[in-house]
């Protein structure tokens, strides 16, 4: 798929290829099991090149930009084993510029001084996040959150987004980490990092307006999440392939090229067929939906495939490795670990599969 940019989309990618050169596999490898799982600094040099308030609007002092723009960013950040959450940094301050005044928050995130992430799953079993059982109760200026998340990339986090069933059904609210009745249970991932389950006992929390655009806030942040992920993920199928290519057009078996064999050039041809068809899908989506009005369908259709596909391309590439790919020692099997996090996050493809045929309410 050949993308036609404009000169500023062109640049952003551009100066979005020259922040992973300092990332990649060798600075994934020594992140792992660390605490943070990634590096501050560079957290706040993406929030001082405005990454990190793409999507905030300009009256709120962000950069106003769309969803190919974010696309753009997080494709190369999956590229790169970028550890940094830009992503859902920049869609966090999204959420946080909702509504007509910003979150004291906002501007702390968009320099990238503080890190909010979502939290919104409850379970493993890809729930209705429109219908959280984490209770919200009081009035504004006095709100308190009592429940549970899990699955939430806590590392370094600074506070939460966190879904809640209110009396006017859900509803956002941003909940400090060191509030009081806050508490996490850090988990270890096969790639590396933790995820936390997030407890809430009467823990007191701000209300995020939704924006004027969007039906609801959750579904707003929500939405914007299966995006930014399923972004990520293409860059891990592309950078995937190209480094299974190159290794086919130079490993011998038997005298000859074992990119010659009919049957690993038929693997190769699925493997392009699946990074074709999601990099159509994702910048589709992204030229054709608002930022807080992505077509709820599209978004869970998005990362169903996303998930799905991504876990194929990194698995049919060890297998295309031979058995050093299944070695630590060598970099295919981060790009299939970091797939298998990130496919699992807010729901993998058979959760998204659930979810679309409850929302297009289709019956066998």
């Amino acid at each position: 798929m050949d993308l036609h940019l404009t000169s500023e989309q062109t640049l952003l990618r551009d100066s979005a290829v020259k922040f992973i050169q300092a990332a990649g596999p060798k600075v994934a490898r020594a992140f792992r099991e660390q605490d943070p799982s990634f590096a501050l600094e560079r957290l706040r040099w993406a929030g001082e090149v405005g990454w990190l308030g793409m999507l905030v609007p300009t009256s709120a002092d962000g950069l106003g930009l769309g969803l190919t723009e974010l696309a753009l960013l997080l494709e190369q950040a999956g590229r790169g084993l970028v550890c940094e959450p830009i992503g859902f940094a920049a869609i966090s301050a999204a959420a946080l510029a909702q509504g007509g005044t910003p979150h004291p928050m906002l501007e702390r995130v968009m320099t990238g001084r503080a890190l909010v992430v979502p939290a919104l799953e409850e379970s493993g079993y890809g729930d209705d996040p429109l219908s959280p059982r984490t209770q919200m109760v009081g009035e504004a200026g006095a709100l308190r959150l009592t429940g549970q998340k899990t699955f939430v990339c806590a590392d370094g986090a600074d506070g939460f987004l966190v879904s809640a069933s209110g009396p006017d059904g859900p509803a956002l609210c941003y909940v400090a980490r060191n509030a009081r009745g806050c508490s996490l249970t850090t988990t270890q991932t096969v790639e590396g990092r933790k995820l936390a389950t997030l407890g809430l006992a009467q823990a007191p929390a701000d209300l995020i307006p939704p924006h004027p655009s969007s039906r609801n806030a959750v579904e707003a942040l929500y939405n914007l999440a299966l995006m930014a992920l399923s972004c990520e993920l293409l860059g891990v199928m592309e950078r995937a392939q190209e480094i299974t290519l190159d290794y086919l057009r130079i490993r011998k078996q038997f005298g000859k090229l074992i990119g010659s064999f009919q049957a690993l050039q038929h693997q190769a041809v699925n493997i392009y067929v699946c990074v074709e068809a999601i990099r159509s899908l994702v910048f589709q989506i992204a030229a054709h939906n608002e930022v807080f009005d992505i077509d709820p369908a599209m978004a869970i259709a998005l990362k169903a495939k996303a998930s799905e596909d991504a876990l194929f391309v990194t698995e049919a590439c060890i297998q295309l490795h031979g058995a050093i790919g299944f070695t630590d020692e060598h970099d295919i099997g981060l790009y299939l670990k970091r797939a298998m996090l990130l496919s699992s996050l807010f729901g993998n493809a058979a959760a998204q599969r659930r979810r679309y045929v409850a929302l297009a309410n289709i019956t066998a």
